[in-house]
């Protein structure tokens, strides 16, 4: 059944556009054979949305006619802006336009106003705006973008790239509306972002697909479906097809929460080879390969820390005897601890208790404790006069060479470390699968959002030398107990211990064997 000029709401943008049988801005005709990762949000109306997104899979054309089908079935005014005014001119004058053109129902929907800036369809119009209007904050504040428009749903295309100011400003256009519906979207760039600081906040929806071979289900990743140019599964590493690249479904990695979001990488795409994207990782900048082809955030540095990193360092098939245990503790009112071994990590967790600190040490024989000696120096100092050589005091210093970034004072019974190099070891032991995890994932989901704040920049020393730093953009507790755990295993030997392998058959449960502080682990 096709949609007729009836003012009604029958049917979803999907279908309106399929039985329409609407055409893009180059004449073609829209079908979703090689894009079914676009129907999903084609038809999602969540208030609030923010997307990751590689370039050229479709998206604007999407969301052009979108914007279209709601202004029209759904009286919505929309506020549709890009990086400039010149961005947006010509957005309409090349897409927006041609689609129009190349789709009977378009023009006779746009006939009665239809120019550059805005198109007046039924009752409702589109307004396409720039958001870099003024130098300063002060003026973006005082020059009121957009300040006499009003708007039902805001939809902000290459938002990365756009004045972040004016964008938080035209979230005042939608104070009269019922739906307020903003979506962001954009090839990322940086993590502090408007839409990538919403998008940690969403539900992270990645495309699964499920090995024609195997069965495994899985979302696909560069660096573990990518083999000598193929597709492959990342479990049996049988090839992929591409038509098990479009069977997959949206699998949202944090349920229930209210901002919908999506990450769109070219992987999902097949009309884009694996040979291609391979070609692309090594030819190159790794600031396009992220932002363009994977989709996501790009910092400086070789290496983004984010929950897949640290999941697939998870390891379900070795019950870690919790011997030879080094011990990290991140001080504040809240202590944050990472025990382990070289088997794994076993523990993490907080406390507001330095006896449970105490109890820990005592319980598991800690071998290494290091502990940071700010801001908090009156406990940890009575803890490392309590254990003589089992607790340290960590303090960072620049002087320290990368060869030698760790330095032992057994006088002061201190250790010295470079701050950046510390946590670049982690990170590198944490790529390589050198750190394992024998904790749940539902225990370490603190200790991931931690991670995912660190984001590298540059600052000059003194010479007016630039070298890189990490910050981060939240709390970070986890990541420097996790750096001082693995200053304090630096300090303990391999030795020999017992490994216990799980067995699927006796189902030998892979977690909590020997002692544990459980209550003591972050609820989530």
């Amino acid at each position: 059944m096709n949609i007729t000029n009836q003012h009604v709401w029958t049917k979803s943008p999907l279908l309106w556009a399929v039985d329409n049988k609407i055409k893009n801005e180059k004449g073609t005709l829209l079908e979703f054979k090689d894009r079914s990762f676009l129907k999903e949000p084609f038809d999602d109306f969540t208030p609030l949305q923010a997307y990751n997104k590689a370039s050229q899979i479709g998206f604007s054309t999407m969301m052009i006619l979108k914007s279209f089908n709601a202004a029209y079935y759904r009286d919505w005014n929309i506020i549709y802006t890009l990086p400039t005014a010149g961005d947006a001119s010509s957005f309409v004058s090349t897409k927006v336009n041609s689609i129009i053109e190349n789709n009977p129902i378009l023009k006779r929907w746009t006939k009665d106003k239809d120019t550059i800036e805005q198109k007046k369809i039924g009752k409702s119009f589109i307004y396409y705006r720039g958001t870099a209007t003024a130098k300063s904050e002060k003026e973006k504040s005082e020059g009121g973008v957009g300040i006499i428009l009003s708007s039902d749903w805001n939809i902000h295309d290459e938002c990365d790239r756009s004045d972040q100011v004016a964008l938080e400003q035209y979230e005042s256009r939608l104070a009269n509306s019922s739906f307020k519906g903003r979506s962001f979207f954009s090839n990322p760039t940086h993590p502090k972002t408007l839409n990538q600081e919403l998008y940690e906040k969403s539900d992270q929806k990645e495309w699964f697909i499920q090995c024609e071979h195997c069965n495994e289900w899985q979302y696909l990743d560069y660096w573990e479906n990518i083999v000598d140019g193929n597709f492959v599964c990342s479990k049996c590493h049988s090839l992929l097809s591409d038509d098990t690249r479009l069977k997959g479904e949206w699998v949202a990695r944090w349920p229930n929460k209210d901002i919908s979001g999506y990450h769109i990488s070219h992987l999902m795409c097949p009309w884009i080879s694996a040979k291609e994207i391979q070609q692309s990782f090594e030819t190159k900048t790794k600031s396009y390969f992220y932002n363009f082809v994977l989709g996501l955030p790009y910092v400086g540095s070789d290496i983004l820390v984010n929950a897949d990193l640290i999941l697939k360092c998870i390891d379900t098939e070795t019950i870690n005897v919790k011997e030879r245990v080094a011990m990290g503790v991140d001080v504040g009112l809240t202590k944050h601890f990472v025990l382990g071994n070289h088997q794994g990590v076993f523990l993490v967790g907080t406390t507001d208790s330095w006896e449970d600190i105490d109890k820990m040490v005592r319980m598991y024989d800690v071998e290494c404790c290091v502990i940071d000696a700010m801001p908090d120096q009156t406990k940890p100092r009575e803890l490392r006069d309590k254990y003589p050589g089992k607790v340290w005091l960590s303090w960072f210093k620049k002087e320290i060479k990368k060869a030698e970034y760790i330095k032992w004072d057994n006088v002061s019974r201190s250790v010295y470390s470079d701050r950046t190099n510390a946590i670049d070891d982690v990170i590198n032991s944490l790529v390589e699968r050198k750190i394992r995890f024998q904790v749940e994932p539902e225990k370490l989901k603190l200790y991931i959002r931690h991670w995912e704040t660190l984001y590298k920049t540059k600052e000059s020393d003194s010479l007016g030398i630039e070298r890189d730093i990490w910050e981060s953009r939240g709390a970070d507790h986890f990541v420097f107990a996790q750096v001082y755990q693995q200053i304090a295993l630096s300090r303990i030997g391999q030795g020999e211990s017992k490994a216990f392998s799980y067995n699927p058959y006796t189902k030998t449960a892979p977690f909590g064997y020997g002692p544990d502080l459980t209550e003591l682990a972050e609820k989530q």
